[in-house]
């Protein structure tokens, strides 16, 4: 006799807002669909964000930056044993925001995800993930390495709608696993960056990885080196990547005129931003924002990724078991580490 008992697996499920590592049952696959392994799933600070600020439907699994291994395969495009990295939204491609763009906008992207997240043993990868947004991780890659797909692909996609061109001059506020991804992209097309952050070792960090300059702060060597660089016009665009309510008028007045502030971090609910109307109208500044990725830009992640124009090795050290999510959480928080990436299924 064969047993309908179903196969379980650990996960790290939030429940009251408290997470603890537990049994639940492993997904079963559909026609189209992948059970992946998970070797490596980052911790991205939106995590941190949901679970300090947001209301969650708990029970719940997070963790979108996933890499693992092929258990089960109902897909041919792939098959047991390939090692394959996801993402977890799929955009339709059809709708109104996706034909204008704005894909993360995008009402499949909004419901699509992976079953469950990935701070979990194992996943069900969904036929429209396999088909749209599931690559297969290049040899030159470790797991952990392939996991930064999807926050590169975020990237990607910001450093596009800020429309950076050759020989802009980019000041990236904050140095952390994001900060260093966008100076690394401001500097494949072409540009100079200047990195903003109080750590020293994020700044040497940065320095190592090819930034023009570093700074612990608005500092007098800042604003000189900031005026040399561009014959004293400002900056073209100011990319922040820490919330920092007060910083933002202050990264306005930076900027070149007609220049651009990319907002690429969220703020706590309770924040206010005051800004000067006249300022942006008068000096015809621009403020985008972007948080995600369309299909097209983490295959271009996954490629920058592969071929070294981004580095991410040395942001790779620092990985947890689903029993240490609290220390993990804890050295994220406290800046303690740049990246934490939970090794739920590790072989």
């Amino acid at each position: 006799m064969t047993s309908d008992k179903p196969l379980m697996m650990k996960a790290l499920v939030s429940r009251d807002h408290k997470f603890r590592v537990q049994e639940i049952p492993r997904p079963a696959l559909r026609e189209g669909e992948l059970l992946l392994q998970v070797t490596a799933c980052g911790v991205c600070f939106s995590d941190v964000h949901k679970i300090r600020f947001q209301p969650l439907e708990e029970p719940v699994v997070l963790g979108h930056e996933v890499a693992g291994r092929v258990v089960e395969s109902e897909s041919a495009k792939f098959h047991v044993g390939d090692r394959v990295v996801v993402a977890h939204h799929v955009p339709c491609g059809r709708c109104h925001y996706c034909r204008h763009g704005n894909v993360s906008m995008c009402a499949q992207f909004k419901k699509t995800n992976l079953d469950p997240g990935g701070f979990a043993e194992f996943v069900r990868v969904p036929a429209e993930h396999v088909e749209s947004v599931a690559f297969h991780i290049p040899d030159a890659l470790s797991n952990n390495e392939a996991s930064f797909m999807e926050p590169l692909g975020c990237c990607v996609r910001a450093v596009k709608r800020a429309a950076i061109q050759p020989s802009d001059v980019v000041v990236v506020v904050g140095l952390g696993s994001i900060g260093l991804l966008f100076m690394q992209l401001i500097r494949h097309a072409g540009g100079k960056c200047i990195g903003l952050d109080l750590d020293r070792a994020r700044r040497e960090l940065a320095d190592s990885l090819g930034s023009s300059a570093t700074f612990a702060d608005s500092e007098p060597d800042f604003e000189e080196s900031l005026a040399s660089m561009t014959s004293g016009r400002g900056t073209d665009a100011v990319f922040l990547t820490a919330g920092n309510p007060p910083l933002v008028p202050t990264a306005l007045s930076w900027l070149r005129a007609g220049g651009t502030c990319l907002v690429f971090a969220s703020l706590h609910p309770d924040s206010d931003v005051t800004l000067d109307w006249n300022q942006l109208y008068y000096r015809e500044l621009n403020i985008v924002t972007s948080y995600s990725a369309s299909p097209a830009d983490l295959e271009e992640a996954l490629k920058l990724l592969a071929n070294g124009s981004v580095r991410v090795a040395r942001m790779t050290g620092h990985t947890f078991p689903l029993e240490r999510f609290s220390e993990a959480l804890a050295a994220i928080e406290s800046r303690a580490i740049l990246k934490a990436i939970m090794t739920p299924g590790e072989i």
